[in-house]
C-alpha cells in the first residue's frame, strides 16, 4: 500500500473482549446484556488481511439527530517489516444511512472525506430486519483499495445474504470486562463483483437499534470483535470496586497501550478515571497493579513490558488524578499467567490485561 493511502477496517457499530462461538456463555459466570448505542461505546477488533494482522480501536464520540461520529485508530503493519503505521481516522455516519443503506464500506482511507453518504461501515437497521423477517438481505459490498495511486472503490460486490439457522445463535464476548452472551444473526452468501463471485459471512448482534458486526470474513480478509466497553450508569456498581471490596482480583481490560510499548492510549481515560474514583471512595485501600502480556515475543521482553505498563498505570493515576503514589505498588508477570490460549487473537486479547489487588 502506498504511503498516505493507508486504510483502517471500519466494520463497526451499525450505529471494538474475547469472542468465542458457543451455544452458551464462555464461562460459568457469564451474563447477558443489551449493548447500548451511546457516546463512549468502544470496540477493539482484530483484523486479518493480506497486508498482515493488526488491531483497531473504535470509539463513538458523538450522536445526534443527523447521525453519529466515530473515531477508529490502529497501528497497521509497516511495509517490508518496518515500523507500524499509526492512523486515526474519523467518520460521520448519517442517520438515514444507518437506518436504510444497503451499501457496506467497511474500509476507508485517511484521505477520505469524513462523511460518505449512502454507505454504512457495518450493518444497517433495514438489513438486520430483513434477515429477521425474511431470512435474506440484499447488500452491496464496496471493495476499497489502491487504484493507480489513489484510494478508490475497486469493485462493488452485490448479492443476497441468507440467514443461517444455528441451534444456539450466540457469541460470548468480553463486555466491560465481563464474559457476556450476546444474541447474534448468522448470515452468509455469494456476492458478485468485477472479478467474479466471492463468499461473505457475518455474525451480527441481533439488535436492530445497534447491529454490531461481531465477526465477518470475505475477499481474503476477516475480523473479530475482541472487547466491547461502554460507560455504565452512575448508579450501576463498578465491577472493579465490587471485586476489590471482596478482596478478589479485578481484571481490567479497558486500559489500552500502543503496540509493544507502555504508552497509554487516550481511549483508556474512562477506566483510569473509574479506578481513581474507587481509590478516592476508599482512602484506606492500597492496590497492587500488575501487568500481563500475550505470548507474542520472548519471555524476558514480555516480562519487562508488563512491568513498564503497570508502572505507566501508576504514573497516570498519580499524575492525572492526584492519587498518592504510596498507595500503589506495581509489578508484572509477562506471559506467565495466561487466561486463555495464545494461539488465537481472542485468546491473546484476553491475556493482555492489567490486574488490581487490594493489599
Amino acid at each position: 500500500m502506498l504511503p498516505g493511502l493507508s486504510r483502517l477496517a471500519i466494520v463497526t457499530f451499525a450505529l471494538c473482549c474475547s469472542v468465542e462461538t458457543t451455544g452458551a456463555a464462555a464461562t460459568s459466570g457469564a451474563s447477558t446484556a443489551k449493548i447500548p448505542f451511546v457516546v463512549g461505546l468502544t470496540a477493539v477488533r482484530a483484523v486479518s488481511e493480506p497486508l498482515g494482522d493488526y488491531e483497531t480501536l473504535q470509539v463513538i464520540t458523538s450522536i445526534d439527530a443527523s447521525g453519529y461520529r466515530t473515531v477508529r485508530s490502529g497501528e497497521l503493519p509497516g511495509t517490508d517489516g518496518g515500523e507500524p503505521v499509526q492512523l486515526t481516522i474519523p467518520r460521520k455516519v448519517l442517520a438515514v444511512d444507518r437506518a436504510n443503506s444497503r451499501k457496506l464500506r467497511p474500509y476507508f482511507c485517511d484521505g477520505d472525506p469524513e462523511t460518505l453518504p449512502g454507505t454504512v461501515p457495518g450493518f444497517s437497521t433495514v438489513m438486520i430486519n430483513d434477515l429477521r423477517t425474511t431470512g435474506k438481505a440484499a447488500i452491496t459490498y464496496l471493495d476499497v483499495g489502491d487504484f493507480f495511486g489513489t484510494c478508490a472503490i475497486r469493485s462493488e460486490y452485490s448479492g443476497t445474504l441468507a440467514r443461517v439457522v444455528d441451534p444456539s445463535p450466540s457469541l460470548s464476548v468480553l463486555v466491560n470486562g465481563r464474559s457476556t452472551s450476546l444474541p447474534v444473526l448468522h448470515a452468509k452468501g455469494t456476492l458478485t463483483g468485477r472479478k467474479g463471485p466471492a463468499q461473505f459471512e457475518y455474525f451480527v448482534l441481533d439488535d436492530p437499534s445497534n447491529p454490531i458486526v461481531l465477526r465477518w470474513s470475505g475477499l481474503g480478509a476477516a475480523s473479530t470483535i475482541l472487547r466491547i466497553e461502554y460507560p455504565e450508569p452512575k448508579e450501576a456498581p463498578s465491577s472493579i470496586e465490587s471485586a476489590l471490596a471482596k478482596k478478589e482480583v479485578a481484571e481490567v481490560y479497558g486500559i489500552y497501550f500502543s503496540f509493544n510499548r507502555a504508552d497509554i492510549r487516550p481511549e483508556s481515560e474512562r477506566v483510569l478515571k473509574e479506578i481513581a474514583a474507587v481509590l478516592k471512595a476508599h482512602p484506606d485501600w492500597k492496590l497492587q497493579v500488575d501487568g500481563h502480556t500475550d505470548g507474542i515475543g520472548n519471555d524476558a521482553a514480555n516480562l519487562d513490558l508488563s512491568k513498564r505498563r503497570s508502572a505507566a498505570v501508576k504514573t497516570a493515576l498519580v499524575g492525572r488524578y492526584g492519587i498518592d503514589g504510596g498507595r500503589l505498588s506495581t509489578g508484572g508477570y509477562g506471559e506467565s499467567a495466561p487466561q486463555a490460549s495464545n494461539d488465537t487473537p481472542e485468546g491473546r486479547a484476553r491475556n493482555r490485561r492489567v490486574e488490581l489487588r487490594r493489599l
